[in-house]
This record gives C-alpha cells, structure tokens and sequence, in this order.
C-alpha cells in the first residue's frame, strides 16, 4: 500500500473550472456514470485530459460494459479497494455491494462463497498478492465467464490498483457529498 496524502496535490477542476477544449471529455465521464457532480478522482485526473479520457475509458468498459454481473463487479471494486487502502472508491462503491457480502468484502471468509463470487475473489486475491493462479482456478473461471471475462475480470483488478495508486499518490479526498464508510483493514498478507 502506498502512503496516502492527506490533501490534494492539485485542486480538483470542477464543471466551472474545466478547460473549454476538454469539456466533451468530463461530459462523456459524467454522463457514462449518471453522476451530478465531477467526482475529485475526475477532477484531479483532469489535469491531464489525455489521462482521464485513457483512464475513464477503461473504467466504463469494465464497470458498465462487461460481460461480469454488476453485483460481482462492485463485490471486486470494494475488494480491491481494502488490499489498497483506496478510501475513495471504497466510500463510492460500498453501498453498491449486495448487503450479504458488505461485512466479508475484505475479510477471508467470502473466498468461501458459491460461484462466482468465491472462485472470483480468490483470483482477485492471488492477483493483489502476485501470486500464481492455479490452472484449475483459471479453468473454473474460464467455465463461469468465458476467456472474455476472464480478461474483463483481471483488467479490472488492474484498473482499480491504477486508481488506488492514484488516490493515494494524489491524495484524492471522498467528496463531503458522499458517505463516509468505515474501511476495513485488509487481512491478505503480501
């Protein structure tokens, strides 16, 4: 985990502040993500405008165009969220998460839950720790997602560690507009 700022390197950009020239871009991220307001995560990535639109594209498909159910999908953001320390999307993403799995998100016990989502976390898991995939493991998942969501499902680990480290090397702070959640710590050992 990286040491996380404790304030922004840069001021987020806001709808006001946004540069004309890169407006379609905030536009589009907005408007994918049916938000109301330009998340800081957004804003501070603005800076950058070739960034966000590389970033936010990665992020649409694996969160609104996979082929991986959207309930497994937050179960892995907020997963992957705890092995980072990322506050941030843990805070946006925690209430998405089935009610059943929002104590064992972090915690060993949900590598223990019927497919998909124990064989899923159990490779998410061994992805955030570097360690091997066991052939049958990666057989299981091939049968629950196809090859294509094997690839979508590991992207998406990827993705998350991308903005975990982001936020905490920005110091991205939870907008006071969104609840602040309780993070648990992680129980995986590097």
């Amino acid at each position: 985990m990286i040491a996380c700022k404790k304030q922004h390197l840069l001021e987020p950009l806001t709808l006001s502040t946004v540069p004309e020239e890169s407006k379609d871009i905030f536009d589009h991220v907005i408007n994918t993500r049916n938000l109301e307001f330009l998340p800081n995560m957004f804003g501070v990535m603005g800076h950058s405008p070739g960034s966000l639109q590389a970033v936010a594209s990665v992020g649409e498909h694996v969160r609104f165009n996979s082929s991986i159910d959207k309930h497994l999908i937050e179960i892995v953001i907020c997963e992957v969220s705890v092995f980072m320390g990322n506050e941030y999307e843990w805070c946006h993403h925690i209430h998405k998460v089935p009610e059943k799995f929002r104590s064992q998100v972090g915690a060993e016990n949900i590598e223990t839950e019927p497919s998909p989502v124990g064989p899923a976390l159990r490779f998410v898991r061994l992805i955030l720790l570097g360690k091997p995939v066991p052939d049958g493991l990666i057989a299981d998942l091939k049968g629950l997602f196809n090859e294509n969501g094997l690839v979508e499902l590991t992207v998406m680990v990827g993705y998350y560690q991308l903005l975990g480290t982001f936020c905490a090397t920005m110091g991205i702070q939870v907008e006071g507009s969104v609840e602040k959640v309780p993070m648990p710590k992680s129980t995986l050992k590097r």
